[in-house]
């Protein structure tokens, strides 16, 4: 989050989102985070935008943009007032640490999560981007009456409380008899809270199932296992438990759990898993316009001409040129440069079918793969493009740009030769002026009937006699007229 760099359109509730900040929001979708971004006013906040993980995990139904629906509260399930909103905050440009909040939404469902804000740049108005992680759903807590169990032995209570790690005592139908003050400070909970309070009050949400589950099938024995577990507050928390089972004098069993807290080492290992996940997402995306880069981009271009001689299906591919885009640079400086081609990726992005691929190929290059077209249709779609292009200026600069484009089609071509006949027409492009498309000369090529090179070929199959010159002569004798 503290890394991006982003501006947004004056009113995003009429004009769609400007391609870093829409990149962001589909990057933190791959990596598991959910994201909102807030519109603020003087009376309410508004939800402008979310990815597709916040509008599953909110259950955001609504059609956006929207006023915030839920009730938040702090990290101690404290309501917030008005102005302690988080997209309120009043210095939201400097990278923000995770802070714990709760969300309450209309039907009273109480959700806990983790959140990181930043400012955006939206022309003078104010707008923030919210990062959400770990949302978990905190369900309320049973309030069963139990009836009491027998007196525990005074050795054991003194036992279990006097251990520093958090340690508890079950009853057969998994009622807590017993808690140490250990396990209390750790979860947040007063003792009395929890006596007589089945267990599953400590379990997150995916591991009640389970947990009843292990508590009823493993009664004769104890074990070691890996569990996530709820604090009050309703942050999860792994912990290793190791139990062990005794019984009563009547012979009724007891469980007696041990707890070591794990959440360190599973926080590594996610943060981890998320900068692989980070690192997998750049390996294959241009960090500026979100789309393909040009290493991951050759290998669609392989893909898409195997498919195309697999299925015998057309293929048409393009390079596009923004015209004089170094003197953008030179003018308004790379910054506006920058912003040029995100807009311009985003513009191409919008008027192109879902099966075609849009790939930064370097600086303002960009190749563009159209399956199930031929040329022909291709350089209609980017006469279209050309045509709206010329009614959308780009940048808060408003320059107005074209492009200039060659089309090919494979005809059995390797992907090397294909895209040298691209750039030539390409080249041609620029020749004739800068702001048309050129499509590259065919080229009689006929794949190649043997393709053993050890067996060579008769060529009397493979050579045409040669024609004499002159005027055609007839192979038999002259007939009378």
């Amino acid at each position: 989050m503290n890394a991006l760099q982003i501006t947004l359109d004056s009113d995003t509730r009429q004009t769609p989102l400007q391609p870093r900040l829409q990149s962001a929001l589909e990057g933190l979708d791959l990596l598991g985070i959910a994201a909102l971004v807030c519109r603020v006013e003087d009376d309410a906040v508004w939800i402008s935008e979310a990815n597709a993980l916040a509008r599953r995990q909110l259950a955001l139904e609504t059609e956006l943009p929207a006023a915030d629906p839920w009730q938040w509260l702090d990290g101690k399930l404290q309501p917030l007032t008005a102005d302690a909103h988080p997209a309120r905050r009043r210095d939201t440009s400097a990278p923000q640490r995770w802070q714990r909040y709760h969300l309450r939404d209309h039907r009273g469902e109480l959700r806990a999560l983790r959140l990181r804000c930043r400012g955006v740049d939206a022309g003078g108005e104010r707008q923030v981007l919210l990062a959400l992680d770990r949302i978990t759903a905190i369900e309320p807590t049973p309030a069963q009456p139990r009836t009491r169990t027998p007196p525990l032995p005074a050795s054991l209570r003194q036992w279990i409380g006097s251990l520093p790690i958090g340690a508890c005592v079950l009853d057969a139908a998994g009622y807590l008899c017993l808690v140490n003050p250990a396990l209390c400070n750790f979860f947040g909970y007063a003792a009395c809270e929890l006596l007589e309070r089945h267990f599953q009050v400590l379990l997150a949400p995916a591991s009640r199932e389970s947990g009843q589950r292990y508590h009823q099938t493993s009664l004769t024995s104890g074990g070691q296992r890996s569990v996530e577990l709820m604090r009050r507050d309703g942050s999860l928390c792994a912990m290793q438990v190791e139990d062990s089972v005794v019984h009563y004098a009547d012979g009724q069993p007891l469980r007696i759990a041990c707890l070591v807290d794990m959440t360190a080492q599973r926080d590594q290992t996610r943060e981890l898993q998320a900068r692989n996940r980070r690192l997998e997402y750049l390996a294959t995306r241009d960090e500026m316009t979100g789309l393909h880069n040009r290493r991951y981009g050759q290998q669609l271009l392989e893909q898409a001409l195997q498919r195309s001689r697999r299925y015998s299906e057309p293929l048409a591919v393009a390079m596009l040129d923004l015209d004089h885009f170094k003197a953008v640079n030179d003018e308004h400086g790379h910054a506006v440069g920058d912003d040029v081609l995100r807009e311009f990726a985003s513009l191409v992005g919008a008027m192109l079918r879902q099966s075609d691929t849009l790939i930064r190929w370097g600086g303002e290059e960009f190749l563009l793969l159209l399956p199930g077209v031929d040329r022909f249709s291709a350089h209609a779609t980017l006469d279209r493009i050309l045509t709206r292009l010329a009614q959308q200026p780009l940048s808060a600069r408003q320059l107005q740009l074209a492009f200039s484009a060659g089309i090919a089609e494979p005809r059995h071509a390797t992907s090397e030769k294909l895209l040298e006949r691209v750039d030539t027409a390409l080249y041609q492009a620029k020749q004739a002026g800068r702001g048309c498309i050129t499509m590259a000369e065919e080229v009689s090529q006929q794949p190649a009937l043997r393709e053993d090179p050890e067996i060579p070929e008769d060529p009397a199959l493979t050579e045409s006699p040669a024609r004499p010159e002159g005027p055609a002569q007839s192979a038999g004798p002259a007939l009378p007229l």
